[in-house]
């Protein structure tokens, strides 16, 4: 009995986890917004606005596209890079079958 309610447990917590990870990166801008709630900044995670880059994608489009990735542009609100001071504007999404994960990606 007890062993069965230790399975059901860890069955349960398993299936939360992944089913956080997915609801995190299931589009671009929830991505994006995990991405600056996990590397510390809540306030512009939920405040900023989101927005295609066309600009650096067209820069960059033979590397994106090879990657399936997009830029995308964070307006409305200046985040700051903690360690160095830079900008954080630009992120690259890259679409890994159903899910999208968010990077820093530098500007031109």
């Amino acid at each position: 009995m007890k062993f069965l309610r230790k399975a059901i447990i860890i069955l349960f917590t398993l299936i939360i986890i992944i089913g956080g990870v997915i609801i995190t990166h299931i589009t671009p801008s929830i991505s994006i917004r995990t991405h600056l709630f996990v590397t510390g900044h809540p306030i512009g995670a939920f405040k900023s606005t989101i927005y295609i880059n066309k600009g650096q994608y067209e820069m960059d489009k033979d590397i994106l596209d090879k990657e399936n990735a997009m830029i995308y542009e964070i307006a409305d609100f200046d985040l700051y890079d903690g360690g160095t001071g830079n900008p954080m504007s630009n992120f690259k999404v890259t679409k890994t079958w159903i899910l999208y994960f968010a990077e820093l990606y530098g500007v031109a």
